[in-house]
């Protein structure tokens, strides 16, 4: 569980400065990145379940991954000599083959599906390996000329010295090519700057070095979708720090999530027919570049009138999380119950769409008794359906297997719930069975809050022996409407009976529970941490005592007592929460330790523990 994408890219901070034609851009890297070195070919058949799952880790485990891909066999049109000097360097002798951080060898792979699974648990050890050489990243850039500079800043924090070589590598993404079933390839090594040799560096213990490399980009590189790695090797090939930063600095917004308020209605935070509804809406910066804008929204759903919006003009850092409008609208009192609808919102460089869900009854559950329903299935040699072979209450399951009651190699295969509302601090549970091939084939579960991000709530594989009930804490989900997946990847070889999955219950709300503590000013500020230990971002909610003793300040110190980071006074009074990325208020990464998050209303103070761990 430990990389899952909800939260996003913390590891590096990133600035774009545009005079006349000429780019600037800063990186810096305070964790371990791990650098994933890929071996490949073309005309490999078993590569591309090595190259998608490349893809998902780099996207799930954001700026904690960095990768290269290396073509250095002679007959690939994308053959270089640099890359068959490294491959020649770790004596690589198939494809695929990855080498993690220099330390860690993946050999293998397959024509369909993905190995991500193995490649997940390799990162997941890497990261928490402890890095003494922290690396900082500058790139100038020239888009007329095509040519730029890149700059490293390595530290050494360690009492003794490090050596070994440090290496740059010009890569670039999205390149459209049909091979093996894969229409593009990602992360190609187009250059090393400014040979595979590198530079051989020793950084005394508590000392910096500097280092730059000019670039140029070849006419026919997209330079938007060209980055620069950066990674220090040792003697014994292990990387002890990467880093990267992209060429060019351009911000990707989507949707993140929102927060459900009744202007009239029953309270319960639920929009229903004939209720007035607020909803605060997040977007998140997925790129490079920083955004500056006034996103919009809007709906042509006729059941819905839209009373104001309120956009916010922000401007958002890479990685980070904001609130970008605030919309009150009408639901008519005629509209079905219940009702799945979209909204969009138009962020100037892309459009991103929001589902919602309008119902008088929040939550979902399912006993598999009546067929299919609105559930659906998709994915490689998905073999997902309804089954009497196995069940938890008489008599059906869904079970990922065909009718031979086996489960085949190379699948990758999700089955997905309709979208409903989330009943507020509820408990999702199931019931499963499964037998896969130990640490190979895995079991999957997730939740979507409409974001299209699928955070991993647990995993499994082995063999669970009888049925098995599973329970997740949801806070914070309440009233967005979400929708959970059950996905199951196996690999190329050994298979088993598989997966069943019984008696989904997401309880539904069962009335209302009038806040009168609330309503006569009486209430008890409180704060709460969650997660309260976290490795990329934790939820701070917030209340002040009444109505009349507001909440004046959410700020965090370090265990030092410094002040690192402070919210702006508008920002905490438009909500009751704030998300924390472990960074400080210039954007920087903050180290692993002892947090205290401080909450003052007018007359109260609150102070709670947090702990970051990287």
């Amino acid at each position: 569980m430990l990389l899952y994408i909800i939260t996003g890219k913390e590891v590096f901070m990133k600035k774009l400065i545009v005079v006349s034609l000429a780019i600037v851009a800063c990186a810096v890297a305070y964790q371990r990145v791990v650098v994933a070195e890929q071996f490949t070919a073309t005309w490999c058949p078993y590569c591309p379940g090595a190259s998608r799952a490349h893809i998902e880790m780099y996207h799930r485990a954001y700026d904690s991954v960095a990768v290269i891909a290396y073509h250095p066999s002679a007959s690939d049109p994308f053959y270089s000599s640099e890359a068959l000097q490294r491959m020649n360097y770790y004596g690589v002798g198939g494809y695929p083959t990855s080498w993690f951080d220099g330390a860690v060898q993946a050999v293998g792979g397959q024509y369909y599906g993905t190995v991500f699974p193995w490649y997940r648990g390799i990162v997941s050890n890497r990261l928490a390996q402890e890095t003494a050489i922290l690396m900082y990243l500058e790139c100038t850039y020239d888009t007329v000329s095509r040519t730029g500079t890149v700059t490293a800043t390595v530290e050494n924090t360690a009492a003794s010295s490090r050596n070994g070589t440090l290496h740059f590598a010009v890569v670039e993404n999205d390149i459209s090519f049909s091979w093996q079933g894969m229409s593009k390839i990602d992360f190609l090594m187009r250059d090393m700057l400014p040979d595979a040799n590198g530079e051989a560096v020793s950084i005394a213990a508590g000392d910096t070095i500097v280092r730059s490399r000019d670039f140029s980009l070849g006419s026919l590189w997209a330079e938007e979708n060209c980055k620069i790695v950066v990674f220090l090797q040792s003697g014994t090939r292990e990387i002890y720090q990467g880093a990267e930063i992209a060429v060019m600095q351009d911000p990707w917004m989507e949707y993140y999530g929102m927060a459900v308020s009744e202007s009239a209605g029953n309270g319960n935070g639920i929009g229903e027919p004939g209720e007035a509804v607020h909803i605060r809406i997040a977007a998140k910066n997925l790129n490079d570049g920083e955004y500056t804008g006034t996103p919009t929204v809007q709906t042509s759903d006729p059941y819905l009138d839209i009373q104001s919006s309120a956009p916010q003009s922000v401007t958002i850092g890479p990685g980070d999380v904001d609130t970008v409008c605030h919309i009150d609208f009408d639901i008519d009192a005629g509209c079905p119950d219940p009702h799945e609808t979209m909204f969009e919102i138009d962020f100037g460089s892309s459009v991103d769409t929001i589902p919602f869900v309008i119902t008088s009854r929040a939550g979902f559950h399912d006993d598999m008794e009546s067929g299919e329903g609105d559930w659906n299935h998709s994915g490689t040699f998905s073999n997902w359906h309804i089954d009497t072979a196995r069940y938890n209450s008489p008599t059906h399951s869904w079970y990922c297997g065909n009718m031979s009651g086996v489960y085949t190699n190379m699948n990758d295969a999700s089955l997905y719930s309709p979208y409903f509302v989330a009943t507020p601090d509820s408990d999702f549970s199931f019931y499963h069975w499964y037998a896969t091939e130990a640490n190979n084939d895995y079991c999957y579960v997730e939740v979507d809050n409409g974001s299209g991000w699928w955070k991993t709530l647990g995993d499994f594989t082995g063999s669970s022996g009888s049925w098995m009930q599973e329970v997740y804490s949801m806070t914070g989900y309440g009233g967005q409407t979400i929708r959970l997946r059950f996905r199951f990847l196996s690999d190329y070889s050994t298979f088993g009976e598989g997966w069943y999955v019984d008696d989904v219950l997401y309880p539904s709300n069962l009335g209302v529970e009038e806040d009168n503590d609330f309503a006569n000013g009486s209430v008890v500020p409180t704060l709460t941490i969650s997660p309260n230990i976290f490795n990329q971002t934790t939820d701070i909610k917030y209340q002040s005592g009444s109505r009349q003793d507001g909440v004046r300040s959410v700020r965090i110190h370090d265990i030092a007592g410094r002040l690192v980071k402070q919210w702006n006074h508008a920002a905490i009074q438009l909500s009751n929460h704030v998300v924390w990325a472990g960074r400080d208020d210039q954007n920087r990464i903050l180290p692993a330790g002892m947090y205290f998050v401080v909450l003052e209303t007018g007359t109260q103070r609150i102070v709670e523990k947090a702990l970051l761990v990287r």
